[in-house]
């Protein structure tokens, strides 16, 4: 059987292996959101897909937990776009525009393109990811070439949002990596779609490359993560630092700063192969309790859920970097 952390809300408790009581209540409705890390089928995965001609393979053994939930929210940082160059190296990223099978048989939902490769092949490759995109009716958040935020990399957000069972999710997503935050326009944007939904999920592409502990690059993603929940956000999700990161709650929101890698090439150290998927739990618009689940990278981008030593290992690290968070007060 496989074990996963399990996440006692406001307590701030952290355990292997038991549920969240919850205290009676009117019944609401059940449902569940899913999100992963880093999802970059560019460089050796693409080549990969390519040779292997199957473009499931990077995602299948995880697909059963993604499709499992009612909401499956992923950052895709490249561009799908046609004629992509097959090649091991380099840092300008694209995938295969195939690779919308592997998110079809996932159940991808949700699809968070703000990130630093959004537009590595330009507002075209967007453009064109896009419209692969809603072709298959996968709905996208953050930068896009579309609507009053078309052409803007920063704290202008595409906002989407899905219903299920009565229950309004919506999303937004941002990049601001290597860009100063002008935190009255990223707190305005996420605001504006905050009054229109029940539960709002901002993501955040944020921090240093390769850190435990989340560093500003140059704004310190704990400042940025408060401003957003202070801004209505009720889940806030983190990527970048490619290092599986510590979460944390204020105000009762949880904020994860990095769900490390889901899917990429970088072969090259324990860290960036490691990563974890969260799975919240919902009744009604309230979160009842947080699943994580553990994952590691093989083959330059197959990814595997993991269980026995090797899955407590993961958590362990999980669960010493959200210690390390609150043990660490906030400096103003």
């Amino acid at each position: 059987m496989i074990r996963t952390l399990l996440i006692y809300l406001f307590g701030g408790v952290f355990g292997l292996g038991s549920f969240l009581g919850s205290t009676a209540s009117p019944p609401q409705p059940q449902w569940t959101l899913v999100a992963t890390g880093d999802i970059i089928p560019a460089r050796s995965v693409n080549y990969q897909m390519t040779v292997r001609n199957d473009f499931l393979w990077p995602i299948r053994d995880i697909a059963p937990l993604l499709k499992s939930a009612d909401i499956t929210l992923i950052n895709l940082e490249s561009p799908l776009v046609k004629n992509c160059p097959l090649t091991n190296t380099g840092m300008v990223f694209c995938g295969d525009k195939r690779f919308v099978q592997a998110l079809t048989f996932a159940g991808v939902d949700v699809v968070n393109l703000a990130n630093n490769h959004t537009v590595n092949y330009g507002w075209e490759g967007l453009k064109e990811t896009e419209d692969v995109l809603r072709e298959i009716a996968i709905q996208t958040t953050g930068v896009t070439t579309q609507g009053p935020c078309a052409n803007q990399s920063y704290f202008c957000s595409k906002k989407t949002m899905k219903t299920i069972r009565g229950i309004n999710i919506g999303f937004v997503g941002y990049t601001i990596v290597g860009k100063t935050v002008d935190e009255e326009a990223l707190a305005a944007d996420i605001a504006a779609l905050g009054t229109q939904t029940d539960v709002l999920v901002v993501s955040f592409h944020w921090g240093e490359e390769y850190s435990r502990f989340p560093v500003g690059a140059p704004d310190d993603p704990r400042i940025i993560g408060r401003l957003a929940v202070d801004s209505g956000a009720d889940v806030v999700i983190g990527n970048h630092p490619h290092w599986i990161q510590g979460m944390e709650y204020y105000r009762g929101v949880p904020i994860f700063y990095a769900l490390g890698n889901t899917i990429f090439d970088q072969e090259w150290s324990k860290e960036t192969k490691e990563g974890i998927i969260t799975e919240i739990r919902f009744n009604g618009a309230t979160i009842e309790n947080i699943i994580i689940h553990p994952l590691r990278i093989s083959d330059y981008g197959h990814a595997q859920l993991l269980d026995g030593k090797d899955e407590e290992d993961v958590l362990s690290i999980f669960q010493s970097a959200s210690n390390q968070l609150a043990g660490t007060p906030l400096e103003n």
